[in-house]
């Protein structure tokens, strides 16, 4: 520090890091005492994911506070992840737009800054609640108040750190729901850290050294959160859009019907919107009124509840969407991260954005053909992350690397998370990775042998197949898989190729059906015909905009072969469906050998 009555903007962005270190480093903890809005574990991971990224910009900071300040409100709009995480970016957004013409903040002025961080905060939330971040900021503001006429900055730190810790230590006398659990507020609880670390730093001019705090770690098995009411909504869904002078105000008025926990923040030309809703791509649809849609991600709250306080395993399952299989988010340690897939320029959230039904019904009216993406490593980092808080170890199975980048995708996020991951390429697809899927995390129930259950799983893929007989060739030609001289040929000849897994992963022909009339019949005859009277199976049927005709294959199959240990029926995916297109059919068929 050069002075004790003024700090300049990168000593401002010093203090800031040393708070965010002091976060970092207890993202963990935070995740187990998050009990409101809900207790799905993830206040700390969205934390981190929020404030990280301003460790990126300490070499362009700016010696100006405002400009200093606006450097960075512009990374925590970009990076804000849920409730604490957009409500922080919007209290630095706040505080930026307070700050014009300010060089140096100084105690006639942080009263100022801080009070319009707390309003612009406060502002972008619907339903402010007393007991939470929002009390804390507003606690702290008003302090720094009464510091006004000293010209000792340290010592207004010491009195704002103090008075956020007794403001902190009061929330659960605000929230019966903190009073039951026996925790404070969680996205308070950051807050307060982040003064903790501004505060060592301006007293010192050092940052807080993570490794040398004492954390007092709660064990989430000692949250009571039994008083807990389900949410009402199923998906924690976000996006950013980007336009010219957009109107707060509208889309507040307009998105505020569709759900609760709403937070709108940001500025003219770029805001954050987080809300908990049942219908994400309704947000992205009329978000995309204002300008264009980017980030979009929607996470299911109640699998991450369960995950946090209801899990029977110490090993974690993840997979990708490009998996399909028939599961309970409540009660699986399943973990699934979606790929994208876009229209044009229109980007969704695999098994999200659309139902099944307004997948096909867009495939078949939509004269752009869609793009599969993988998903980006962020979207892995950020599931691991959450994980970590609530397992031991991961399993992450994906579709073969042959067919997509995902696998790679998932990889890459390993560099960034410290705890044991094992990658595999389940050389499977959509019901075959289903089935592949649900006995992994059927294994994981029963035992917390890792090395274990990866050699079962392993054994297990040797042992899966899949088999998708295509209604409409022109769906593959379309999505570059077919060469289009074979159009016209399955067309006069009424060819439906049926595809298979290689051992290495890729898709071949594996024979043919013909005819328009009965497809799915003539399939579940070729299902009978590759099945061995003497071994038991597992079976998954997958339809495409055709859940009657699957019914009926599966009827065909139980009523002429009897050696099935399990078979369901599931939803075509995008993954393979924008391929398949709509009357389509896939069959994961899995030989149950005896260990």
């Amino acid at each position: 520090m050069s002075t004790t009555s003024n700090i300049n903007g990168k000593e401002l962005y010093n203090a800031l890091v040393s708070g965010i270190y002091k976060v970092i480093s207890r993202h963990e903890h935070l995740n187990k005492i998050n009990v409101f809005p809900i207790p799905d574990g993830d206040t700390g991971t969205n934390l981190l994911f929020t404030l990280k990224p301003i460790l990126n910009i300490q070499d362009s900071i700016s010696n100006n506070v405002s400009t200093a300040l606006t450097q960075i409100s512009d990374f925590a709009i970009d990076s804000a992840r849920g409730n604490s995480g957009t409500i922080m970016a919007q209290y630095f957004i706040g505080m930026a737009e307070k700050s014009s013409n300010i060089i140096e903040i100084n105690n006639k002025n942080i009263f100022e800054l801080l009070d319009g961080a707390y309003n612009a905060a406060k502002e972008s939330m619907a339903e402010p609640k007393e007991g939470t971040i929002i009390t804390v900021m507003r606690d702290v503001a008003i302090e720094s108040k009464n510091h006004m006429d000293s010209n000792d900055i340290e010592n207004t730190f010491k009195a704002i750190y103090e008075v956020s810790i007794k403001s902190l230590n009061n929330t659960p006398e605000q929230m019966q729901i903190l009073k039951d659990a026996g925790v404070v507020d969680a996205g308070a609880q950051g807050f307060v850290d982040l003064i903790e670390g501004v505060y060592h730093y301006i007293k010192t001019g050092e940052n807080v050294n993570p490794e040398s705090i004492e954390t007092h770690e709660t064990d989430s098995a000692d949250i009571n959160i039994e008083n807990y009411d389900d949410s009402n909504y199923q998906f924690c869904t976000e996006c950013i859009v980007e336009g010219d002078s957009i109107s707060r105000k509208n889309m507040k008025e307009i998105l505020s019907s569709m759900g609760d926990s709403f937070i709108l923040a940001g500025t003219k030309n770029k805001v954050k919107v987080h809300i908990h809703t049942d219908t994400p791509n309704q947000v992205f649809d009329l978000c995309s009124n204002f300008g264009t849609v980017k980030n979009q991600k929607a996470d299911d709250m109640h699998q991450q509840v369960s995950s946090s306080h209801d899990s029977k395993s110490e090993i974690a399952i993840v997979t990708d969407s490009g998996c399909d299989i028939q599961y309970d988010t409540h009660n699986n340690n399943i973990h699934m991260v979606p790929v994208r897939y876009s229209f044009g320029s229109k980007e969704y959230i695999d098994k999200v954005s659309h139902t099944s039904d307004e997948f096909y019904m867009e495939l078949m009216n939509n004269p752009v053909h869609p793009k599969t993406s993988q998903p980006p490593t962020g979207d892995f980092i950020r599931k691991y992350e959450n994980l970590s808080t609530h397992y031991k170890s991961i399993i992450s199975i994906h579709i073969p690397e042959k067919l997509s980048g995902t696998l790679q995708s998932a990889k890459n996020a390993a560099k960034n998370i410290d705890m044991k991951i094992t990658y595999i390429d389940s050389l499977c697809a959509s019901v075959g990775l289903g089935l592949i899927i649900k006995q992994a995390s059927e294994w994981a129930k029963e035992s917390y042998d890792h090395k274990l259950i990866v050699q079962k799983v392993n054994s297990l893929i040797k042992n899966t197949k899949i088999l998708q007989v295509i209604n409409d060739i022109s769906y593959s030609i379309k999505g570059g898989r077919v060469p289009k001289f074979a159009g016209p040929i399955a067309k006069i000849l009424k060819i439906h190729p049926i595809l298979t897994n290689d051992k290495e992963g890729s898709l071949k022909a594996e024979s043919i059906l013909f005819g328009k009339k009965d497809l799915h019949i003539k399939f579940a005859k070729y299902i009978l015909k590759t099945l061995d009277k003497n071994t038991h199976y597992n079976i998954s049927i997958s339809h495409s905009f055709a859940e009657d005709q699957g019914h009926e294959i599966i009827d065909i199959i139980e009523n002429n072969f009897d050696n099935i240990n399990s078979i369901d029926l599931v939803e075509m995916g995008s993954a393979l469906g924008i391929h398949s297109g709509p009357k389509s059919f896939g069959a994961g068929i899995q030989k149950i050998i005896d260990e």
